[in-house]
């Protein structure tokens, strides 16, 4: 995220898990999601910790490699 919104009074706070198929593939879905939840009060936070949950290579059949 290019930016921080800044709240006047204290939001509600999610965190915000984005797939890698958004990441990698559909980002302005992560951004649209970001930018209306902030519209509606909302702030979100991107735990940095996040990392892939396998689903694509487990879809593509590297079921062993799959597993974390």
């Amino acid at each position: 995220m290019a930016h921080k919104k800044q709240f006047d009074a204290p939001p509600k706070r999610v965190a915000l898990f984005v797939t890698c198929m958004v990441d990698m593939i559909y980002p302005e879905v992560g951004m649209a999601t970001v930018e209306l939840l902030e519209r509606h009060g909302v702030e979100v936070v991107f735990p940095t910790e996040q990392t892939c949950c396998g689903q694509p290579a487990f879809n593509a059949g590297f079921w062993d490699e799959a597993q974390l």
